[in-house]
């Protein structure tokens, strides 16, 4: 199971435009926020740049709400 998605990946996932993700999206926290989508800056690979990752939970869950 993919829990990180990239923010085109997310949007898909729950057929909204990416800036739509990006506008309910807050820094990780350990404690699920209601109507947000926490992410985390992840490396990918060696030698590749921190890039945003959106927690799946919350993705499915701003899908329910």
């Amino acid at each position: 199971m993919k829990i990180w998605l990239s923010r085109d990946d997310a949007a898909k996932k729950i057929s909204v435009s990416p800036d739509t993700i990006e506008r309910r999206a807050i820094p990780w926290q350990e404690e699920r926020v209601p109507n947000r989508i926490r992410f985390k800056l992840l490396k990918l690979g060696e030698g590749t740049r921190q890039q945003r990752r959106y927690f799946e939970p919350d993705i499915e869950a701003f899908l329910v709400a």
